[in-house]
């Protein structure tokens, strides 16, 4: 059997989910919250990170259960590499939000394969095309979802497509899982290389988690008792004992300068880098909006060479401006002009990403519910500081496994294009008549 329909004739039930206030939220509720920001590519979900919501929220036309295709339906995830999940283990009670539109499919089309359609370029490209504004935000209504040309296959060849699919996937998945684990032994070289030796963490118990702490500490600094754990003052000796001298991180800059704060967008203007554009190591200037060059003051400008570190939500992510490309930065992100004379800038980064800072970084946090770091806090954060000779030796490394890293990622990535490409040429075979 082969051909297409429309969406309308294989869907056997559809709808859009809830819309609960964002202050509405809370880890002891009952309900799980599914968002478009829980669904991750490869047709998965993340239940674990779901907001919690009251049950009355628990809307049976929002409700998630296992069969489920789950379509982003607003914004920027529409046809992106997460638009599409597919529940395949019981979630509980749970429901998704308004962002998302559930599908429940007759029983001549398996789930899986209509996630794995709804995957493909092919169909990505119809979603596309039909488009509609909704208060300046792209959308896809049921309308558009219920007119897209569905291929028609039978059982045989959804099967196997799926079972194409699921190999690239778990392939896809044990490279991915490869590459993390080559990027935490950058974190264990560094301390090797440096000769810092941290305590093993100990067990999580009550006796584990009681200190004490001699007043005079607290007189002018902080109250709080996370500051005084254990683990900090395991870290601090450490460092103190470690071969090479330990810095403070406001001895090796020039100057530091907050971004600024801009709210007016516009479509071709300059572009403009908050928290979530600054990765680890490299700044993404793929998705970042852009705002009019002149409302942006010199120091909001970035240069090539000045090292960048966010500073509020997603903190002490560090990233090396690498580019000659003219960009600003929010004023969440730190722009750090380095002394290149007493630390070479890719060695400081690599640093200030691994556990020795990021760790410190907990520490000067400030604020309860968003942590934020403040330029006197960076002030307080100790790096051990070997010669520059040594800084390039050590950096060397890193990039090599980097290097490595991100060959293992692109072969991964190009091995799951050349699935669904396979899939997709499958699916045009059956369409034609």
């Amino acid at each position: 059997m082969g051909g297409a329909t429309k969406m309308r004739e294989v869907i056997r039930e559809g709808a859009y989910g809830v819309l609960p206030p964002g202050d509405s939220y809370d880890d002891l509720l009952p309900i799980t919250f599914l968002r478009a920001t829980e669904m991750m590519p490869n047709l998965r979900v993340d239940l674990a990170s779901c907001h919690r919501v009251a049950r009355d929220y628990f809307n049976p036309k929002a409700r998630v259960s296992v069969g489920d295709v789950l379509l982003a339906v607003k914004g920027a995830t529409i046809a992106s590499n997460k638009c599409v999940a597919v529940i395949e283990e019981e979630p509980g009670e749970a429901v998704i939000n308004g962002s998302i539109f559930r599908m429940q499919f007759k029983d001549s089309v398996s789930p899986k394969f209509a996630a794995v359609v709804l995957d493909t370029p092919l169909m990505k490209k119809q979603m596309r095309l039909g488009l509609v504004a909704n208060n300046g935000v792209d959308y896809l209504d049921k309308t558009l979802i219920h007119n897209l040309v569905f291929p028609v296959s039978s059982p045989e060849v959804q099967n196997k497509i799926v079972s194409i699919y699921e190999g690239a996937a778990a392939a896809y998945r044990t490279a991915r899982a490869d590459a993390e684990q080559m990027l935490a032994g950058i974190d264990d070289y560094l301390l090797a290389e440096l000769g810092i030796t941290l305590p093993p963490e100990p067990e999580n118990t009550i006796a584990n988690r009681i200190f004490t702490a001699q007043r005079r500490e607290l007189v002018g600094w902080r109250f709080d008792p996370y500051y005084y754990g254990d683990k900090f003052h395991a870290l601090e000796h450490a460092l103190d004992n470690g071969p090479y001298t330990a810095k403070s991180l406001g001895q090796l800059y020039f100057s530091i300068n907050n971004g600024i704060d801009c709210r007016e967008f516009i479509d071709g203007g300059l572009p403009y880098v908050k928290v979530a554009d600054v990765k680890p190591f490299a700044v993404d200037l793929t998705q970042a909006q852009t705002v009019p060059a002149q409302s942006v003051p010199d120091r909001g400008h970035v240069q090539k060479g000045d090292l960048l570190l966010t500073r509020k939500g997603t903190f002490g992510v560090a990233a090396l401006v690498e580019t000659d490309t003219k960009f600003a930065i929010s004023s969440e992100v730190f722009r750090i002009e380095l002394d290149s004379t007493r630390v070479f800038g890719p060695y400081l980064v690599s640093l200030l990403n691994s556990s020795i800072c990021q760790e410190q970084f907990d520490r000067q946090k400030i604020g309860a519910i968003m942590g934020s770091l403040t330029q006197v806090s960076l002030r307080r954060i100790r790096l051990p500081l070997p010669p520059l000779a040594k800084q390039q030796e050590i950096q060397g490394y890193v990039e090599h496994i980097r290097s490595q890293v991100s060959s293992l990622r692109e072969q991964a990535e190009a091995e799951l294009k050349n699935a669904k490409r396979h899939i997709e040429a499958m699916l045009l075979g059956e369409m034609t008549p």
